[in-house]
């Protein structure tokens, strides 16, 4: 090779120079970076091996095939059977997982290490869902399975995250003292597998697990249970769906589980159980006028209470009894400033015998001002009549003799409707009236229950947003429910079993394994027609 000498190096610098700035040129611009990874972390191999028996180590090595991280290790790492002492899991290197245990395994038992949505790959964020690592300490891998479904009691919406608990039918620990012999979760469409099982009878439960701790030990806990023996069969076999009816019990003693003061000064409290009566003492004074008007929930567990003046109220402490035992001494705390004024909500009605409008108050009604109301049809006034709901605080309805066809303006002047404990309404206008002959529709359901059906049933109408707009109670002598003047659209079905005839939908009790009242709602839409009458035969399964 030619040496360079100094005169040679003095012409190649420039051009080196030159070479090094149109490159770095070059480089200068956005990164297309190509489509998103969206593949996760796949595991390349395990020490010891996934599906090894006889396995009385300590330590478990898991590589995976890029790098990764671990995300929420001790919320979602499931081991089943449950270990008393969570494992110490972290990553060693780049691309591996070393999870040590702190307890010794028990024999011959098949453990499942579900840690798919602890690992995530580094970059994207995706992770191994799905992944399971399987070992046992016997000479064999367990192979029975449970399977089935979550969802909310009332509702049917299916419900995600869930733990899924099997306990031996034999074990005297329940799911509120002990620690079931097999866990997982449901996925986001509340399907769940317990897989790896040894052959036996088993006890289902579903807990929302609110402290981690695979008990149901919490008031706010959500439970669910199957009232049959469960079996666990292979997993080549056909497998049953297993339903889990979730739902939250009432408490076995009375009390306030939360109170907060809402922007219309109403003081709400959600109780443990349904009551009957509710009273309100000032603890700090004696002394002056002060009432409160008690508006209950319609399941009766919760209620708003109404100050009959805010300048009354003191110190704000408050001892609170129900059904005559005191429960607590609470303290009336707004959160921001009140809303003075108050709202006014209008609801135009179909009747029979002529146009109605129903209006909700935001606060309870002091008093009515009929003068206040101007009722127009066509630039003609029009007479109107007020009617107090008698079991509601704060509705009240306008009643008109307005033509079928026809629509009517009303303006309900300020100062119209004054509330509890203070404020008026603004000025409201809206249009009511009655639907042209034909307009409306009818719909007739027939219900074909099967021989585990308990009557009464509540059979409900819903609207589009699925509020109750008709409510008939089925009997078994009832051939059809009939609802007229119904506004054309969709609507939804609601069937209630109510066992107790309490008119409403009660939850469970775990310890007197009594399940929720059943709700079912139908497949289908409604849709009510203008001049149609329909019937909706609907057979229970």
């Amino acid at each position: 090779m030619r040496a360079v000498g100094n005169a040679g190096l003095k012409q190649l610098l420039p051009l080196t120079v030159a070479a090094l700035l149109l490159a770095g040129c070059a480089q200068v611009g956005d990164l297309s970076g190509g489509p998103r990874d969206a593949t996760p972390p796949q595991l390349l191999e395990a020490y010891p091996p996934n599906g090894s028996r006889h396995f009385n180590g300590d330590r478990i090595l898991l590589r995976f095939d890029e790098r990764i991280t671990l995300d929420r290790v001790r919320e979602r790492l499931l081991v089943s059977p449950p270990l008393s002492a969570m494992p110490d899991v972290r990553l060693e290197g780049a691309r591996q997982v070393r999870i040590t245990l702190k307890e010794p395994l028990r024999p011959s038992t098949t453990y499942s290490f579900a840690i798919g949505e602890v690992v995530k790959d580094l970059t994207e964020g995706n992770s191994a869902s799905g992944l399971t690592y399987v070992l046992s300490t016997g000479d064999h891998l367990d192979s029975g399975m449970v399977r089935g479904r979550v969802v909310d009691a009332f509702t049917g919406s299916p419900l995600q995250d869930v733990l899924v608990c099997l306990f031996d039918r034999n074990d005297t620990n329940t799911i509120r003292t002990g620690r079931p012999a097999y866990v997982t979760r449901a996925d986001k469409d509340g399907n769940f597998t317990l897989t790896h099982i040894r052959p036996g009878d088993y006890a289902l439960f579903g807990l929302r697990d609110q402290n981690s701790n695979y008990r149901y030990d919490l008031p706010n806990e959500e439970v669910a249970f199957v009232d049959t023996v469960v079996v666990s069969a292979p997993n080549d076999s056909i497998q049953p769906l297993h339903l889990l009816r979730l739902f939250r019990e009432e408490g076995a003693a009375q009390l306030v589980r939360e109170a907060r003061v809402t922007p219309d000064m109403g003081w709400q409290l959600v109780l443990a159980r349904a009551a009957r009566h509710l009273s309100v003492r000032d603890v700090a004074r004696t002394g002056g006028n002060l009432r409160w008007a008690v508006e209950w929930g319609a399941a009766r567990d919760t209620v708003v209470l109404w100050p009959s003046d805010t300048t009354l109220l003191g110190e704000g402490r408050y001892e609170i009894t129900v059904d005559g035992a005191v429960l607590d001494t609470l303290r009336y705390r707004p959160l921001g400033t009140p809303r003075f004024h108050n709202g006014l909500h209008a609801m135009p009605l179909e009747t029979p015998a002529g146009a109605r409008l129903k209006m909700v108050s935001a606060r309870p009604i002091a008093t009515i001002d009929p003068d206040r109301f101007r009722l127009v049809l066509d630039s003609v006034p029009l007479p109107l009549v007020i009617e107090r709901d008698s079991t509601h605080l704060r509705t009240f309805f306008i009643d008109a003799d307005v033509p079928p066809g026809t629509t009517a303006d009303i303006t309900v002047l300020p100062k119209a409707v004054r509330g509890i404990p203070e404020g008026h309404n603004d000025t409201l206008r809206t249009r009511f009236g009655r639907a042209a002959e034909g307009s409306l529709g009818v719909l007739q359901v027939r219900v074909r229950p099967d021989s585990t059906v308990t009557f009464p049933l509540l059979l409900q109408l819903l609207d589009a947003q699925g509020r109750v707009v008709r409510e008939s109670v089925v009997t078994a002598t009832t051939d059809r429910i009939e609802w007229s003047h119904l506004q054309p659209g969709d609507h939804g079905l609601r069937l209630i079993e109510d066992r107790n005839a309490n008119g409403r939908w009660d939850p469970g009790a775990l310890d007197e394994r009594r399940p929720p009242e059943r709700v079912w709602h139908h497949a289908d839409k409604v849709n009510v027609r203008a001049g149609w009458d329909l019937l909706v035969e609907w057979s229970l399964r």
